[in-house]
């Protein structure tokens, strides 16, 4: 069984901060991403483009939004390709906390 990349972007009001995985699960890069900024969409194509030459595979992008701030990147990130899934961060914490109560 192979596992893929996976970058993981929180998405704020003004900016988003992406982590990417090795598929060995080690933090490879992190970057802020300011929402009004072109250069910084190029700059985390590239790095997602990067990953994806050094690893063989694409990587595959979590975001998590609770509002609309996420939708310029999430455009942008799908069409260039890659598969984006989104989540709501309220959601995945009341499952956190479900778990712990077992």
């Amino acid at each position: 069984m192979s596992f893929r990349p996976i970058a993981r972007i929180d998405v704020g009001k003004f900016f988003s901060e992406m982590a990417i995985l090795s598929p060995s699960n080690e933090v490879i890069a992190r970057m802020k991403i300011k929402h009004d900024s072109c250069s910084d969409f190029e700059r985390t194509l590239g790095l997602l483009k990067k990953v994806e030459k050094d690893f063989a595979s694409r990587a595959f992008i979590v975001i998590e939004s609770t509002g609309h701030y996420h939708k310029t990147l999430f455009h942008s990130l799908c069409k260039n390709g890659f598969e984006v899934s989104i989540i709501n961060p309220i959601q995945s914490n009341s499952i956190k906390i479900l778990e712990l109560e077992k």
